[in-house]
């Protein structure tokens, strides 16, 4: 094995390389800003959550206008009352929170940056409603399950509310 001329040279002179080391001033700088924790604002978690709210309700109308979610593909046994409770509060708050949103949006051009963050938090919240929709396709007769879709609609409402009392627009 051949060894590297510029290596034997660096390890036969490694004591006059190491004579160099930096003020205690640079590591306590260094150290000071490893240390501060990361803040994230109030206002920001609910824009964020909004935005998610506000995509899973946009989705949710067009869906069910486009008739891809209908009562009669939900429920294949219409006298089935949590199923259709289910149907009945997704409809109403559907409704609610896409009257929210747009009074949100006219508040776009205030607060620029509202925008990506509602989206973000509606994003997460639609993921939550897809998992708990097909934890109930799994099982149809949950209750469970239909109660936190609920709740999962009430809390996009609350959302859109908090945004809208934050913001004042």
């Amino acid at each position: 094995m051949k060894t590297d001329p510029l290596e034997n040279f660096i390890k036969a002179n490694r004591d006059e390389f190491d004579f160099r080391e930096p003020s205690p001033d640079v590591w306590n700088k260094i150290a000071t800003e490893t240390k501060r924790p990361k803040v994230v604002p109030f206002r920001s978690y609910f824009l964020r959550v909004a935005a998610v709210v506000a995509v899973v309700a946009i989705s949710s109308v067009m869906l069910w206008q486009s008739g891809i979610i209908s009562p009669v593909r939900m429920a294949q046994n219409p006298e089935d009352n949590e199923m259709m409770e289910l149907i009945e509060a997704e409809a109403f708050y559907s409704h609610q929170v896409d009257q929210k949103l747009k009074e949100i949006q006219k508040c776009y051009y205030t607060f620029p940056d509202l925008k990506d963050e509602i989206e973000t938090d509606l994003i997460e919240l639609e993921e939550m409603y897809k998992i708990l929709k097909s934890d109930l396709k799994d099982n149809i007769s949950n209750r469970s399950v239909i109660e936190a879709m609920i709740e999962n609609n009430r809390y996009r409402l609350k959302l859109c509310d908090n945004v809208l009392e934050q913001i004042n627009c």
